[in-house]
């Protein structure tokens, strides 16, 4: 009675696992791979590894700072107050005394609270007429404010804290990663050195039968 031999596919794992670990043990073996490869292997590893934590706690920065700013303007919204302020006087320009670039202003009026008359030089463009309408952000007092920070700034801003964050994570990394990996180095060259040291004069034939050892 003939018998079928055992190649199935669990024969045949069971004689994969061992191959696979010889291999590995092999490789692990290999006298050209020195343990200083492996310590630049895994350094270089942290290294992929730091830069990934870096993109998370980037991204994470940046979410924190987008929520925080909206939160911000939305405070900020509420203490603003969008007036219709009427140009009263001539326009005069204004030379920069920096590097700053000329402006145009007019004296200009406007009421907010509605009891509450207020009067300054607000910039226009050039040519402005008197009468001449301007919008005006103002805060609950009257007094002339910057205009709420929109979306698009607050954006901004969080996507440039985002990445600092994550830039400086990734330096610190590469930082710590290149000084580890310079003494890696320069233990791989002391080792270079010791063993040519000691294999290069059998290899040279300076120690072969009829040579002197200090023979060229």
């Amino acid at each position: 009675m003939f018998h079928r031999s055992s190649s199935g596919p669990g024969h045949r794992g069971s004689q994969d696992g061992p191959t696979s670990r010889r291999r590995r043990h092999d490789a692990e073996a290999n006298p050209l791979r020195r343990a200083t490869d492996r310590t630049r292997s895994r350094w270089l590893l942290v290294f992929v590894l730091s830069c990934v934590l870096a993109v998370a706690c980037g991204v994470e920065v940046g979410l924190t700072a987008m929520d925080n700013g909206l939160r911000a303007a939305a405070e900020q919204a509420r203490h603003r107050h969008l007036v219709k302020a009427t140009t009263v006087g001539e326009t005069t320009r204004h030379i920069p005394t920096r590097a700053n670039a000329a402006t145009t202003t007019a004296p200009a009026q406007w009421q907010f609270p509605p009891a509450s008359r207020h009067t300054s030089a607000l910039p226009v463009p050039a040519g402005t007429p008197v009468g001449h309408t301007v919008a005006l952000w103002v805060d609950d007092t009257g007094e002339a404010a910057s205009a709420p920070r929109g979306r698009t700034e607050l954006a901004s801003d969080a996507v440039a804290a985002g990445a600092a964050g994550a830039g400086l994570i990734t330096l610190a990394a590469a930082g710590v990663v290149f000084l580890r990996l310079r003494r890696v180095e320069a233990r791989n060259f002391a080792q270079w050195e010791r063993d040519w040291e000691r294999v290069e004069p059998g290899w040279s034939g300076r120690l072969r039968p009829g040579r002197e050892a200090d023979d060229d």
